[in-house]
Parts: C-alpha cells; sequence; structure tokens
C-alpha cells in the first residue's frame, strides 16, 4: 500500500527511459489481446511494444507520424505496424458518448457538431483494418450500440504515456469502451492518486470509485521529472487496469443509462468532500430513505465520501435504483 492506500503489483513491469518513453516489458501477460497506443511520439515505446506483439497506433501530429514512419522503414520490426493519424477524441465512439452523455446528463444546449477526422495510413503500412476504417469514416455517429467501440474492432490493451490535458478523459472512455479489456498508463502522479487511491483516504473520490468499480487498477510506481527531457513541472506515475469478468456496472453499451446514473450519484456524494455524505446526497435524494439505507449498511450518518468503500457506493446505487423503480 502507498501513502493514498493504492495497492502496488508486479504484474507488469514496465521501466522509463530518459526520453520520457515508457517501455513494457517483455513478460508482460497480453493473453494474445490487441495492443493499442495513444500517442506514437517518436516511435520510443513503439519499437518496444512491436517486440511483444501486433501494435495499432494512434497520433495527432502529422509531422510525428511522418518521423515515425520514416525511422520504421528503416528497420525491421518484429510485429505489424499500423499507425492511424487522427485525433482519438474525434472518433466515433468517443463523439458519440460525448452526445449521448450531453444529452441525457444535462440536456443543456446542443452537443457539439462532429467534425472532420483527418485519418491517414501510409507508407508499407496502409493495410489497417478496414473494419476499423469504416468505423472511423461514421463521422456522423451519435449512438452508443452493442458494435460499438473506441480504439478497435477486437479486444485490446490500452498502453500510452498520456497527454495531461487529456488524460482523465481518455481513462474515462477506456473505463467504457466494452472492448478495452485493461491499460497500463502513465500520466501525473496527482491523475494516478486519483483512480488508484482506496476509501479512507483524502484522495479517493469518485474516480476511484468507477475505476475500481470495473476492474482491478494498480499504482506501478512514481517517476520524478528529472527523468524527462524537457523536465517537466510535475511528477508522473504509471498504473494498470485489468477489466474483470463482469464489472458491477455491466457492459456500457448495454447500460449506458446505468453508468451514468451511477455517475451522477458519485458526483453528488463527492461534490462538497468535507460534508456528511448523507448531507450531499440529501439535495438530490430522499433523506428519510438515505438513513434507512445508511443504517442498513451499517454506516455512520456523519461519514464523509472519501471514508466509505467502492462496495458500499455499490449497494447505495443499487438500493436507490430499488426505491425509483418501486
Amino acid at each position: 500500500m502507498t501513502q493514498n492506500g493504492a495497492k502496488h503489483s508486479d504484474e507488469y513491469p514496465l521501466e522509463i527511459s530518459k526520453s520520457s518513453s515508457l517501455h513494457t516489458s517483455q513478460n508482460l501477460q497480453l493473453q494474445s489481446l490487441k495492443l493499442v497506443e495513444i500517442g506514437v511520439g517518436l516511435g520510443d515505446l513503439s519499437i518496444r511494444l512491436l517486440g511483444i506483439a501486433p501494435l495499432l497506433s494512434y497520433e495527432i501530429d502529422e509531422a510525428l507520424c511522418s518521423f515515425v514512419l520514416q525511422r520504421f522503414a528503416k528497420q525491421s520490426l518484429a510485429n505489424h505496424f499500423d499507425l492511424i493519424h487522427a485525433d482519438v477524441l474525434s472518433l466515433p465512439f468517443a463523439l458519440a458518448l460525448q452526445k449521448y452523455e450531453s444529452k441525457e446528463k444535462s440536456k443543456e444546449g446542443k452537443a457539439d457538431d462532429t467534425t472532420k477526422t483527418d485519418i491517414s495510413s501510409t507508407a508499407k503500412y496502409e493495410d489497417t483494418s478496414a473494419k476499423i476504417r469504416k468505423q472511423l469514416d461514421e463521422k456522423n455517429a451519435s449512438q452508443i450500440s452493442p458494435k460499438s467501440s473506441w480504439l478497435a474492432t477486437s479486444p485490446y490493451i490500452l498502453i500510452s504515456n498520456l497527454p495531461y490535458y487529456i488524460a482523465t478523459r481518455i481513462i474515462l472512455i477506456a473505463l467504457k469502451d466494452p472492448l478495452c479489456k485493461g491499460f497500463v498508463v502513465m500520466t501525473q502522479k496527482e491523475v494516478a492518486d486519483k483512480f488508484c487511491a482506496s476509501s479512507g483516504y483524502s484522495e479517493f473520490c469518485a474516480l476511484s470509485v468507477l475505476a475500481q468499480s470495473v476492474g482491478d487498477i494498480r499504482l506501478l510506481f512514481s517517476v520524478p521529472k528529472e527523468a524527462f527531457e524537457p523536465m517537466p513541472k510535475v511528477t508522473s506515475s504509471v498504473f494498470s487496469l485489468r477489466k474483470g469478468q463482469e464489472s458491477f456496472l455491466g457492459d456500457f453499451t448495454k447500460s449506458s443509462q446505468r453508468w451514468l446514473s451511477f455517475e451522477k450519484m458519485l458526483k453528488h456524494a463527492f461534490v462538497s468532500p468535507r460534508k456528511k455524505l448523507l448531507s450531499n446526497l440529501a439535495r438530490h435524494y430522499d433523506k428519510k430513505q438515505l438513513e434507512e439505507i445508511f443504517a442498513t449498511l451499517d454506516m455512520p450518518s456523519h461519514s464523509r465520501a472519501h471514508q466509505v468503500s467502492t462496495q458500499k457506493y455499490h449497494h447505495i446505487f443499487t438500493k436507490l435504483e430499488r426505491i425509483h423503480d418501486e
């Protein structure tokens, strides 16, 4: 355990180079799943991943795409490599998710229009899956269906040194993508601590509960800012998630309304962390019913949001669901 109660694991051993690349070791257990990378950068991580399995990478920067393609063209790659020039947050599943959540959560204003996504797969790596291309070309997609997928058309593991400014958003989408079976990512330490924290610690928040609701999340290690060039202002951390066979929330594409309702409850629960959980929830749910639920779960009425376990949040939500359905 760490200072925030996060679980550590040696299941996904990794190492960091001073060129700021995240490398997976040979004994990463992939179980025949596809590897997907967001942000190819200079290709340092990609090279290591290609030593393990075929790789599909996404990169928004056209100059970096050209650099990596030229670099890899001069090398003998151990496995097949696909590179797609695209903004992963503008792909159909992400856009449809954004529109769906906008509609269901706030119903205020219009969802952002779907913008044209620049996608190219060049050089000798042009044989990107036709199925992926078909999905990427569905620019007007606005519905989440059981056949929807985000980054690939078959089960995959996401591995990435995520840009700090979009890290949280990408992880939340990965949690909801039914084809993403897990990830190993690097983010700024503050983000990693929130996703990996255990109940009872101040870092424990709605992000912690969501991640723990779909699988086993573990903090692997931290990376000092001095390990990077140029040196950032913050420390980074690497953490992993392995999704369970069946999560508490179920498959998002089949239970999207349940997911959003649970997220909404968590938002209410953690809106004022220093206040009592009962008070936070009572602004949106019947206080008497909440008191009965707390009593059933042997929860003190003065409990704070960060003191309540993920499992108890599941129970609270389930009981509120039943009351609503009656």
